[in-house]
């Protein structure tokens, strides 16, 4: 499933609840809840898994997360409860975050939920989380924003232990690039306007407001802003 080209995700992708997914059983606190996952790539040597997933009324005991994972939530609402403190970080739909590899906490879902995610497992697991806490990717916090080599803007919000996994917020004004073999695994969900992604064979795709694409390393594109955008993004190097 490593294909090189750019990839649309899809909110309710064909066939997606035909068949249930088979979680962990030990990990749920009561009932074990019916899920449905379908995924859109994966590179299982690189610990690379992109895709849709869906759950009704779902809680975990707790246990340290497994992977680094960037998630959207597309329906529905969740609260990461933090094992050591306590604290409850609730994510809306609409939201995107970080849960960071080994962050020990406990997932509360009342309803339905649905979600895009990225997660990435490498081969060797940090001893602890690079930060105890959910990481909310966002425009409006108090990071500062960084200039680019290119003249565009970004926050790095997240970065993991071993540095592959980089998730934060990128701007642009108007904007052309030259059709270049793209050189790193990119996770895009399109915040605030809009940007046109042509690919080696002269297609261009548009991705508007909302849309959520992937772009696997080594394909061939380039990109046009027309007016500005906001993207949220995760990179795996």
């Amino acid at each position: 499933m490593s294909v090189k080209s750019i990839i649309k995700l899809s909110h309710n992708p064909t066939g997606f609840g035909d068949m249930t997914n088979q979680p962990n059983t030990a990990i749920f606190e009561l009932t074990q809840p019916i899920l449905h996952r379908h995924i859109y790539y994966e590179d299982e040597m690189l610990g690379l898994q992109i895709g849709v997933w869906d759950s009704i009324d779902m809680s975990e005991i707790s246990v340290p997360h497994g992977n680094d994972e960037f998630m959207i939530i597309i329906a529905g609402a969740v609260k990461i409860k933090n094992n050591k403190t306590d604290n409850i970080q609730t994510i809306m739909a609409g939201e995107s975050v970080v849960i960071p590899q080994c962050y020990d906490y406990q997932w509360h879902q009342q309803g339905y939920l649905r979600k895009f995610y990225l997660i990435y497992k490498p081969q060797e697991a940090p001893e602890k989380p690079v930060t105890e806490n959910v990481v909310y990717i966002d425009e409006t916090n108090d990071i500062p924003w960084q200039k680019t080599s290119d003249g565009h803007r970004k926050k790095t919000l997240y970065q993991n232990k071993n540095q592959r996994f980089t998730a934060g917020v990128w701007q642009s004004n108007a904007l052309t690039t030259n059709l270049i073999a793209f050189p790193y695994h990119e996770f895009i969900f399109i915040k605030k306007g809009s940007l046109i992604c042509t690919d080696e064979m002269g297609v261009a795709n548009l991705f508007k407001n909302g849309d959520v694409l992937f772009i696997p390393q080594g394909t061939r594109c380039a990109w046009k802003v027309n007016d500005k955008v906001s993207i949220h993004f995760t990179q795996i190097k």
